[in-house]
Parts: C-alpha cells; sequence; structure tokens
C-alpha cells in the first residue's frame, strides 16, 4: 500500500514530464479534431483517428527522447508503441463514440472524457512496456 501512495512523489519528475509532453500533444489532438470536424466537415471519429495518430508520433518522439529517455532499440520499441497506440485509439474512439452518439454529448466533451481516461493507460503502458529502461 506504502509504494502506491508514494509512488507519484518517487516518479514525480517523470510525471511532469510526461503531463507536459501529454498537454502539448492533446493541444495538437484537439486543434486537428476540432479543425477537420468544423472546417473541414470531416466525420469526427475520422478527425479523431487522424488527430490521435498525429499527435499520438509527436508524443512518442518526445516520450520517447525526453521523459523516459530510452536506450533501448527504436526498432524494438516503435512496434511495441504503435500496438499499444492502436489499443489506446480504439479506447479513445470507443469512449468519444458512446460520449457523443450514446449519451448526446458534443464530441469535444467527449474527446475531453476520452483524453482523460486513456492518459493512464498511455502512462503506465509507455513507462513499463515501450520505454523501460533496461
Amino acid at each position: 500500500m506504502k509504494r502506491i501512495v508514494t509512488y507519484p512523489w518517487r516518479h514525480r519528475i517523470q510525471i511532469l514530464k510526461f503531463l507536459t509532453v501529454g498537454g502539448s500533444s492533446a493541444i495538437i489532438d484537439f486543434c486537428i479534431l476540432y479543425l477537420l470536424t468544423d472546417h473541414a466537415n470531416f466525420h469526427y471519429l475520422i478527425s479523431a483517428t487522424i488527430a490521435f495518430i498525429v499527435a499520438g508520433m509527436y508524443n512518442y518522439l518526445l516520450n520517447r527522447n525526453w521523459t523516459f529517455k530510452a536506450n533501448g532499440s527504436q526498432k524494438k520499441q516503435l512496434p511495441i508503441f504503435l500496438v499499444m497506440g492502436g489499443i489506446g485509439l480504439l479506447l479513445n474512439n470507443f469512449i468519444l463514440f458512446v460520449s457523443v452518439d450514446i449519451f448526446g454529448l458534443w464530441y469535444i466533451y467527449g474527446k475531453v472524457i476520452a483524453a482523460g481516461l486513456v492518459t493512464f493507460w498511455n502512462f503506465f503502458i509507455n513507462k513499463y512496456f515501450t520505454f523501460r529502461l533496461k
């Protein structure tokens, strides 16, 4: 139990870096989602997929080199990142779909919910699988 309570403090710098990368990635994600949906008239799920992929690649590069300072093989890390990112994309779009088409929320509100939930998935998957130190 003590490990769970002290975990955020022990990893505070890494968590702050992750949140910084994630925050800037979210800005990219939300901007692309909004522009494609409201100005280019794409369906919100297509916009969300494109935005997630663009923001995800940005996120990969910064997290690999700055947040987690990964020194492992990119040939091994990138496929893991892509598979885990694909699962994150499915979670994101599922939550977005349920928010919009089932509960009738505006797609941006649905994206806020999805981003909040998928952030936890991304941190733990990237820390313990994608960018784990040898």
